[in-house]
């Protein structure tokens, strides 16, 4: 019951009253929970402003996680020599890619095959009528699109529009053809059916076959005398047995005639069906061709895949797929183009080659087999002819089927798009590392800024910050300060002698680098970014800066360095088998032996000619990874020495054994070295983890945010059960009051009646 829900209270008393006891409830409330909002309201300060500080954090640590992460320093930088509209091709280089320039010259761009028909007045004009087409017996007629070894044939009735023919054409063919219609614009009939391969290439090139008065209405008349390489199923020779893997005949004349007149030449074309794989093999006949000649230019040319036998008496032959699969036989080879060069793409029957398989090998073709016929080649609705790209790539020439080219190196695309010539200059992205290094210092000094205003505490103003006290939050700055102001030792290269001319050389050291060698310094609290410093230094060894940036995990090169050794060379040095033996990657090599099993001699005038045949002795073996070199020492003089290395890259134990002291000449010795596997981290990685342990849940800044979350869920439940229990007892309270007030006005009640009862006694009797 609320308290004061009934105004009643005190009438009886004229003390006990409803305001009374609130008055004394809202006294009570404020005495107890007077705290617990105070810390509230704390609280709630506290996780405003700990939701801009986690804002800043996490901007902080995206800068932070892209510097620590390899893949921001294998970005590569492409620059082409040309661009814009008149450029010849695109490159895009991925990670992966060790490509460091390229040059194109674009040829030929590959383009789709495309055909149209001849006009039709309407879209729901029919096929056959339009055209004046009978068809068979049924009203029906039909032809079929050859494309890449694959016919679909399509159907059609007095009834099929023009627009269904369309949709027959892209539901046969499963998307690899496309079939529209076209509103030419043409005043009688403005619609033609368009049908080009989806894909470019030769390979997509579009073939027909079937009813050829229907096709040739349609616009696209056939030259049976012309096939494409897709549709050339050959033929097999009329009266052929039941064996399909065999076509025979009989010799005319000896196996060693020649085949044809002086001057002559033609081309046989063998197809094997094999499921639904066509192998072709042309084979190329001259006037030097004989039977025999033919046999052995088919065994080659076809990697046995077919053979040419003959009988004992040599009086008959066998062509055989030797595969067991089917085989037919093209009277002709490859077609040739207006300018006399071999077209792949297409095939032509040759009369020569008929003559000749008739009189030569009693062979007559059954040509009713359908094939992929081409139209004319002045068939002006052959709008496109499929080709293949050509282009050549640092001087290599090419041929692929698409303009989009993948394979030509790892994480490499080459996008064609017009001919021309291109150069293209590939290098590492510092732009992009530049960019995050510029983020991370604005970042950094945005976040520093709300930690400073959140951690100061000023007495003079008396004011203080929310997190004035929390070590949590805190320790961020020195946390993060420490990481950026600290200096590792990483594999590196140094520059011996002066590096501003030709005359410094490169060699491999332990190089000690900070953040500020790579432009990032901080001063007075703010972090800045020179990229003009950031550029120089990385550019001196960019696997340098990544292993500082990010870190490196693998296995350590091995360098073993032998003792140094004189007059070695001045006499005669006999290996032995066994005496110099090396086991590198599981592989072991006898130095007493060449690489292809020869007796080894070492030879040379002198100690750096007989260094130089042994250091390159060890290296024709080609061990992957293992590279032998030596040094002289004091050159020229009578101290001169010289000292052998040998270093493994692949990850590999070295182990050199052998005769002790025939080793001993070289300065070596019977030892193992084993390769280390070794864990770096890098600054970067180093922050990034110590920013990713700092935000999770178990970290710092998350567990100090999580703190709060709870604290503020409590106090919120103890001042509602604080209120509940006030609110509990001051119900109990009033309803004692009101049973109090209720006797206290009977017992004034009585007393009044009693008074009464005097008084008038009294007045009766004065």
């Amino acid at each position: 019951m609320a308290v004061g829900s009934l105004g009643s209270l005190g009438i009886g008393s004229g003390v006990l009253t409803s305001d009374t006891l609130n008055k004394l409830k809202e006294a009570e409330m404020n005495a107890h929970l007077k705290l617990y909002n105070t810390q509230l309201e704390t609280n709630t300060s506290r996780q405003k402003d700990l939701a801009e500080l986690e804002a800043k954090l996490l901007a902080f640590q995206t800068a932070v996680n892209s510097l620590g992460d390899t893949s921001q320093f294998n970005k590569k930088k492409v620059s082409p020599s040309v661009s814009g509209d008149s450029a010849a091709a695109s490159l895009v280089v991925g990670s992966l890619s060790n490509l460091s320039n390229m040059k194109v010259i674009v040829d030929q761009l590959a383009q789709k095959d495309v055909y149209q028909s001849n006009g039709f007045k309407d879209k729901t004009s029919t096929v056959m009528g339009s055209l004046g087409i009978q068809g068979d017996e049924n009203g029906k007629a039909s032809f079929t699109i050859t494309q890449d070894g694959k016919d679909y044939k399509i159907e059609i009735d007095k009834s099929t529009t023009v627009a269904q023919l369309a949709e027959k054409i892209n539901s046969a063919t499963g998307g690899k053809i496309e079939a529209k219609l076209v509103n030419t614009g043409d005043r009688d009939n403005p619609y033609r059916l368009v049908v080009q391969s989806t894909e470019t290439g030769t390979k997509n090139n579009i073939s027909f076959s079937g009813d050829d008065k229907l096709l040739e209405a349609m616009g696209w008349k056939l030259d049976k005398d012309s096939i494409s390489a897709g549709g050339l199923y050959g033929f097999r020779p009329q009266g052929t047995g039941e064996e399909k893997d065999k076509i025979t005949g009989q010799v005319v004349g000896n196996t060693s005639d020649k085949l044809l007149e002086s001057g002559q030449n033609t081309s046989f074309t063998f197809v094997i069906k094999n499921g639904e794989r066509y192998d072709r093999f042309t084979i190329d006949i001259n006037d030097q061709t004989t039977y025999e000649s033919l046999a052995e230019d088919l065994k080659k040319q076809t990697n046995g895949k077919v053979e040419l036998s003959f009988s004992e008496d040599k009086k008959s032959f066998t062509f055989r797929a030797t595969n067991g699969g089917e085989l037919s036989l093209f009277d002709g080879g490859y077609a040739t183009d207006a300018e006399g060069n071999i077209d792949q793409a297409n095939y032509a029957r040759d009369n020569k080659a008929t003559s000749l398989l008739s009189s030569k090998f009693g062979i007559t073709l059954d040509t009713s087999t359908p094939q992929g016929y081409n139209v004319s080649k002045d068939n002006e609705n052959h709008i496109q002819k499929g080709m293949d790209a050509i282009f050549s790539v640092d001087g290599v020439k090419m041929i692929r089927s698409t303009n989009t080219i993948t394979d030509i190196g790892p994480d490499i695309t080459l996008e064609l798009k017009q001919k021309g010539e291109i150069s293209f200059n590939v290098t590492q992205d510092t732009e992009a590392i530049a960019q995050s290094l510029e983020s991370l210092a604005t970042a950094y000094n945005d976040l520093m800024i709300n930690l400073n205003a959140a951690t100061k505490y000023d007495p003079d103003a008396g004011t203080k910050g929310n997190f004035v006290g929390v070590s949590s939050i805190y320790n961020i700055k020195s946390q993060i300060n420490n990481i950026l102001l600290q200096t590792i030792t990483v594999d590196g290269t140094i520059t011996v002698g002066d590096s501003d001319t030709s005359d410094g050389v490169k060699v491999s050291s332990k190089v000690s680098l900070s953040l500020a060698d790579y432009g990032l310094t901080l001063n007075d609290g703010v972090l800045t970014f020179d990229s003009g410093k950031f550029n120089a230094k990385f550019n001196e060894d960019p696997e340098m800066a990544e292993k500082f940036f990010v870190g490196h995990n693998g296995f350590e090169d091995i360098d073993l360095t032998g003792d140094r050794v004189s007059k070695f060379g001045e006499n005669d040095i006999e290996f032995k088998e066994g005496n110099f033996t090396i086991t590198y990657n599981d592989e072991t090599i006898d130095l007493s032996k060449t690489a292809n099993g020869d007796p080894f001699k070492l030879t040379g005038a002198d100690d750096i000619e007989k260094a130089k045949n042994l250091v390159d002795h060890i290296n024709s073996f080609g061990l992957e990874g293992l590279e032998a070199s030596f040094e002289i020492i004091n050159q020229g003089n009578e101290n001169q020495q010289i000292q052998f290395r040998i270093k493994g890259t692949s990850g590999s134990n070295l182990e050199i054994q052998g005769d002790k002291e025939f080793l001993k000449k070289f300065g070596l010795s019977p030892k193992t070295i084993y390769s280390v596997y070794k864990e770096e981290t890098g600054t970067f990685g180093v922050l990034k983890n110590t920013m990713g342990e700092m935000m999770s849940s178990d970290g710092s800044f998350g567990g100090y945010k999580d703190s709060l979350t709870k604290e503020s869920k409590n106090l919120n439940e103890t001042i509602e059960n604080t209120k509940k229990s006030i609110e509990s007892r001051y119900d109990t309270m009033w309803s004692r009051w009101a049973a109090y007030d209720g006797i206290i006005a009977k017992l004034n009640n009585q007393a009044s009646v009693i008074t009464n009862m005097i008084n008038a006694a009294n007045n009766q009797n004065s």
